[in-house]
């Protein structure tokens, strides 16, 4: 299955923040975490057992011990198998059907734990936390929501069918509930900021906000996947001309200023490109697959707008260019960079750097003309 549209789309391409349809994402967990998180629901899922086999009843709510317990094995079927599709990838889809077993399996235990303050209601903190603090706050906010309906339900069954009594102690075990409750969304919510400020500066490059070297593995890993070694796409290299002439002549804040102008005639140029800043002054772009027709196109862009702002800001500032096309230069970005630097050097050698007429789209490419 090839790359999706909004995959070339989205030009930040996060390493670790999932965007799926609508608003809705959620930070992907890597291997260690979904080990982590299974465990402790097999832990708990044990100390259920165990709890709930040393009694020797229940209330007559809904089930019996021995019906109890048979749900909990069915909880730990479903649990086994969310465990083994979340080795093969996490989605929205199988994060909220994990927490949804989660919930509901505490509710059962809640609506039948003896105890006039039961403390299998604390499982429902444990849900709310694990689930919460591991994938941002859209679901953080939605198995609070479901904890708290979770609640309500089994509160609601223990009075009303279970023969509970309310007390001054479930009213200050449901105040305790609810606001350890709020004050760990609360709390996540600022976390949350500064985990993605600091994914953010991991990422991308201040000076010019295009992705950095590091953002730029990261979405290659993305595109060229190795289940998909045959992914077509194109890359771009870019290199500014006497940058470092225009540094030592004008001083490192025209030189910032020029590296800045230039990210953005490059970014926009590329259309639907993942754009980033390999180093200094060189640039890259990563292009779903484009013919020899549409390069140029995008080429004459670059060089016509770089041109007309040095012309304009009375600046030296031009570019080379050097392409490559994966899978046949390579599949992986350094391997494509490799071909598309030898490109760009090629057509520096073959003309001046200052000449006034660019190299054509098919010299940069190292292709012969057509007989």
């Amino acid at each position: 299955m090839g790359m999706q549209y909004s995959d070339w789309g989205d030009r930040r391409h996060p390493s670790r923040w999932m965007a799926e349809s609508g608003d809705a994402g959620f930070w992907v967990p890597d291997r260690s975490e979904i080990v982590t998180q299974f465990f402790t629901r097999y832990l708990f899922f044990s100390l259920a057992v165990i709890y709930f086999s040393t009694l020797e009843s229940v209330p007559p709510v809904l089930f019996s011990i021995e019906q109890l317990l048979i749900a909990l094995g069915v909880y730990f079927v479903f649990n086994s198998w969310f465990f083994r599709q979340a080795l093969q990838g996490v989605s929205l889809l199988k994060i909220r059907s994990a927490m949804s077993a989660d919930l509901l399996i505490v509710t059962l235990c809640v609506i039948h734990d003896p105890n006039p303050i039961p403390p299998s209601a604390l499982a429902f903190l444990m849900v709310l936390l694990g689930n919460g603090m591991r994938y941002g706050m859209r679901l953080f906010a939605e198995v609070l929501g479901g904890a708290f309906l979770g609640m309500a339900i089994s509160f609601a069954f223990r009075y009303r069918v279970g023969g509970f009594d309310v007390n001054a102690g479930d009213v200050f075990f449901g105040v305790f509930w609810v606001t350890l409750a709020l004050y760990a969304y609360i709390l996540m919510g600022r976390i949350e900021g500064q985990r993605r400020q600091l994914d953010y500066r991991s990422r991308f490059d201040a000076l010019t906000g295009l992705l950095n070297r590091h953002g730029l593995l990261a979405a290659a890993d993305r595109v060229f996947d190795k289940s998909e070694a045959s992914t077509p796409a194109t890359v771009l290299f870019a290199d500014l001309n006497q940058f470092k002439s225009v540094n030592d002549r004008y001083g490192h804040g025209v030189g910032d200023r020029v590296l800045a102008e230039f990210a953005q005639i490059f970014s926009e140029s590329a259309e639907m490109g993942v754009c980033g800043r390999w180093g200094g002054d060189e640039f890259v772009a990563i292009l779903p697959q484009r013919d020899e027709a549409a390069m140029r196109q995008i080429f004459e862009r670059i060089e016509a707008r770089t041109a007309a702002w040095s012309s304009s800001n009375g600046l030296p500032m031009a570019v080379s260019l050097g392409v490559s096309h994966a899978p046949r230069d390579g599949h992986d970005l350094v391997t494509l960079l490799s071909v598309a630097d030898i490109h760009l050097y090629q057509s520096k050698s073959q003309q001046p750097e200052m000449a006034s007429e660019p190299p054509s789209y098919r010299t940069l490419v190292n292709e012969p003309e057509a007989s």
